[in-house]
């Protein structure tokens, strides 16, 4: 069996190479290695985040939600007036043929 032209002999190289290069899955669940796993370094250090008040984080989040449904009204918008005009468009050239 000579599998074409070694394609597929080629790809099956490349796939155990591959699943050579991935860590082990046992390392990162018998402890809390989960998150250096790729890292060269420690890894200890995570990142901090600001505290802020319930209500300025509610306000945030409603100022977000309102920019993205204004943001998919404008987008609307735009795609059903390229919608009408391909329509119309459409409707002219079927006319035009006839």
């Amino acid at each position: 069996m000579s599998y074409g032209a070694g394609h597929i002999m080629d790809m099956i190289s490349r796939v155990k190479q591959n699943r050579k290069l991935r860590p082990s899955n046992r390392s990162k669940f018998k402890e809390n290695n989960r998150q250096s796993i790729y890292s060269t370094e420690n890894g200890h250090e995570k990142p901090i985040f600001k505290k802020i008040a319930p209500e300025k984080l509610q306000r945030i989040k409603a100022h977000i939600q309102f920019k993205a449904k204004r943001q998919r009204k404008k987008e609307r918008l735009i795609y059903g007036l390229f919608y009408i005009c391909f329509a119309l468009a459409l409707i002219r050239l079927l006319v035009w043929l006839h």
